[in-house]
């Protein structure tokens, strides 16, 4: 998939503008845009309903273009290079990437002032710790995933605690990543597998990372397999070859909507997720329209609940639940006590992290 959408005829005529004058002067062709109702996107391939997008074309006037990407890297370098003249409006990124994109100046702070709707965003998501970066918000939550525990319920009827994953009843019957699960396993042990307070404390950090991997050493036993792709983990689960499993939340709704008898929850440790939000560029050339747009997400649920079905995604819109049948409520949905439990990684010392959880990683695996 190219990821860029090719033009139009319609957008290719526009692009050229009729004259070699206009083609010497991109900021004559740049304020036309914005005065004629014009906004440029940047995202994720089925994020944004096409049906939600001709409404807003229709109700507003504003023409969307649309730029799909499947990277953050290309986003970022694409906003470096285009400096103080962007093309984008809006782009996606994940909140633990933000760090990158602010330090570079390439996004704006939100204005929830201007987003009339902004009430109907799930209060975890309003101004959680980890979308406030020097004192400012800096993009919408739209869609969110999240490590969660993965159960066969025929075979195993709750799942209150990570601890069921070393409970002896199931040895040979669980599977997890396990660079992944070691950051569980923190959690689990009382410390912290997003590794912000740690910033600093490199023997503090080290000590938990300590802890986690001798626990997941010791219980080795518990594990039928390590896995690394999703299709692993769904494998297993149908063949019942596993009852137990740490799984990201789209490996497991896909599951769950072909029918298996699984279920994915959030145990009282806690978990960790990652939220995408769509962020107004800084010197965006349509800004107003940017707005507009935001403010459309969050207008109805139902704009929610089709940014869920067709991403895999959970919705942070509230009402989506509502909306959905039983079947995708428990694929696509939380309780609201298990989505506030969930710690959505930060930006803040990510080196330490991966340099730590990818060296444990190699001794649990050769232990």
């Amino acid at each position: 998939m190219s990821s860029i959408l090719k033009p139009t005829r319609r957008t290719a005529l526009k692009l050229l503008g009729g004259s070699a004058a206009a083609l010497a002067a991109p900021h004559v062709i740049r304020s036309a845009w914005a005065a004629g109702g014009v906004l440029n996107v940047t995202t994720y391939d089925k994020f944004l309903p096409q049906e939600f997008l001709d409404k807003f074309q229709k109700d507003t006037g504003i023409e969307v273009r649309v730029r799909l990407t499947d990277d953050q890297g290309k986003q970022y370098n694409l906003l470096t290079a285009e400096g103080a003249n962007p093309s984008t409006d809006i782009c996606t990124v994940a909140g633990h990437r933000y760090s990158q994109f602010i330090a570079s100046k390439l996004l704006q702070p939100l204005d929830t002032g201007r987003i009339a709707n902004w009430k109907n965003l799930n209060t975890a998501y309003q101004d959680a710790p980890w979308a406030r970066v020097d004192g400012n918000l800096w993009g919408l939550p739209v869609l969110s995933g999240y490590e969660g525990l993965a159960r066969n319920v025929d075979q195993v009827k709750d799942a209150p605690s990570w601890e069921i994953m070393f409970d002896p009843q199931y040895k040979a019957q669980t599977s997890y990543i396990v660079s992944d699960f070691l950051t569980i396993a923190m959690q689990y042990l009382g410390h912290d597998g997003d590794f912000v307070s740690y910033e600093g404390k490199p023997e503090v950090a080290q000590k938990a990372v300590n802890e986690a991997r001798d626990l997941l050493i010791k219980h080795k036993d518990m594990v039928r397999k390590y896995y690394d792709a999703a299709s692993e983990v769904q494998q297993m689960f149908v063949n019942e070859d596993i009852y137990l499993a740490h799984s990201w939340s789209g490996a497991a709704a896909k599951l769950i909507m072909d029918g298996h008898p699984i279920q994915v929850s959030v145990p009282k440790e806690g978990t960790f997720g990652f939220c995408y939000t769509l962020n107004v560029v800084n010197n965006a050339p349509n800004a107003e329209n940017a707005y507009k747009l935001l403010d459309a997400i969050l207008a109805s649920p139902e704009v929610g609940a089709a940014m869920t079905r067709q991403s895999g995604y959970s919705s942070t819109i509230n009402g989506v639940g509502d909306l959905l049948n039983e079947r995708e409520k428990l694929a696509l949905t939380l309780p609201q006590e298990e989505v506030e439990r969930i710690v959505f990684f930060s930006s803040v010392n990510r080196d330490m992290k991966n340099e730590m959880i990818d060296r444990a990683t190699t001794e649990v695996k050769a232990a």
